[in-house]
């Protein structure tokens, strides 16, 4: 049987003390058991070495058809490229993010940014834009300082709305979403974020998915 490749994107600029990145730590080892295949990882970590914004030449190249875009800004595009690919080579997508700020990271931006792509990743047709790439389980194991992902809710989340939207343009839409919240005002965070690791892995079915890859 074939290994799974998993693309892991961490985005916090903080490391040892990051609670996201210990949230995966906990969550992905565990998971990858269940699969019951081994995997193979692709990591970027966001981070700690940040992707560049968009440049002029690449934000030409969109409005333009996808054929006189390479001829024309064939370099721009080499790293939105490159980005494609490793996800497109990926069975599964795991994001490691905090909440910054009601939203994603900046750097999880500019990797959205440099994936999402006009007759590469999606194309628009008269009832709205569609996906090329083919889905698959994405799992996103986010953290937040603030008492977000509630009922009542006490901050707007625009998280996880913007990830689904984003993902989803371009195909992704098995999103699982993984989160421990209210860190900031807890003596020991990291802590917190082990015992919400193990309640996710006890009432979760994650495997249920992993079958229907190939």
């Amino acid at each position: 049987m074939n290994n799974l490749k998993l693309l892991l994107l961490d985005c916090s600029p903080r490391r040892d003390n990051s609670t996201s990145r210990h949230f995966t730590r906990h969550l992905l080892p565990a998971m990858a058991k269940r699969f019951g295949r081994d995997i193979q990882i692709n990591r970027r970590d966001l981070g700690a070495e940040p992707l560049p914004p968009i440049t002029a030449e690449y934000a030409e190249s969109l409005v333009l058809p996808i054929a006189e875009a390479k001829a024309r800004f064939g370099s721009a595009l080499a790293l939105s490229d490159q980005l494609i690919q490793e996800l497109d080579d990926a069975d599964m997508l795991w994001i490691s993010a905090p909440v910054h700020n009601f939203t994603v990271p900046a750097v999880l931006k500019n990797w959205i940014d440099l994936v999402v792509r006009r007759d590469v990743t999606f194309k628009t047709t008269e009832h709205g834009k569609v996906g090329l790439l083919r889905d698959r389980p994405t799992f996103v194991a986010v953290t937040s300082g603030g008492a977000m992902f509630r009922e009542p809710s006490l901050q707007p989340d625009f998280f996880r709305p913007y990830l689904n939207a984003a993902l989803g343009v371009i195909g992704l839409k098995d999103i699982t979403f993984m989160h421990a919240t209210g860190l900031a005002s807890a003596d020991e965070p990291l802590s917190i974020v082990e015992t919400k690791a193990g309640q996710w892995l006890r009432e979760a079915s994650f495997g249920q998915t992993i079958p229907s890859i190939v």
